[in-house]
């Protein structure tokens, strides 16, 4: 199988999960909910949002590890780096719009200029992604959504406040660097990630 028809197949399976639809759909509604209520103070409903692009990134690497459906996939595409790849790139292709439909929709209740929402989206997207690569790395969605919520909405938070290093950590990059500024430390730690999980990918049993 060629990297062109991985990344066709994944796709398909990712858009084949109804997981994929309720995440997606559930976190635009409660985005465009918050959106509204923090209208009026003036307040970013992005920190909360992204907990659905974590659940989306979980899904995209996990889905196959029960049932044993990851096994059947390897042989179909032996090339453990190509799976990979091909992975984020069907995850992109579903995270990309749905991530620029969430941020325009917020834009256009709290307003702003419009790089805010090419920044937000930008920083969906690729919190998507890392989120993909940890659950990669772990090969549970239990353990990954858990420890990846605790660390945004619970740890992440704690660090804020003890020194600069903290602005350069994937889940306050975008509010203490701005939305674009967020966005390109969030991509480094996209790669960063996507990096060790196809290398472990690699050199493990399935």
């Amino acid at each position: 199988m060629t990297g062109g028809r991985a990344i066709r197949a994944e796709t398909l399976k990712l858009l084949s999960l109804p997981a994929t639809y309720f995440t997606l759909l559930g976190t635009f509604g409660v985005s465009v909910i918050l959106a509204i209520a923090f209208s009026r103070q003036g307040v970013s409903p992005l920190g909360y949002t992204q907990a659905g692009f974590i659940v989306l990134g979980v899904i995209a690497a996990t889905s196959e590890y029960s049932g044993g459906q990851i096994h059947r996939t390897l042989t179909a595409m032996p090339r453990r780096i190509v799976l990979q790849l091909s992975k984020m790139a069907a995850l992109l292709i579903v995270a990309v719009p749905a991530a620029g439909l969430t941020a325009l929709a917020g834009l256009m209740v709290t307003g702003g200029p419009l790089s805010d929402a090419v920044g937000a989206s930008a920083y969906l997207t690729l919190t998507a992604v890392i989120s993909a690569a940890v659950a990669t790395i772990l090969r549970r969605s239990v353990p990954a959504v858990a420890g990846l919520l605790g660390y945004y909405f619970i740890a992440g938070p704690l660090f804020r406040d003890r020194g600069t290093f903290a602005a350069y950590l994937p889940d306050a990059a975008s509010r203490d660097l701005g939305a674009l500024g967020g966005s390109a430390v969030a991509l480094a730690w996209a790669l960063l990630a996507v990096g060790v999980s196809a290398t472990l990918f690699r050199m493990r049993d399935a």
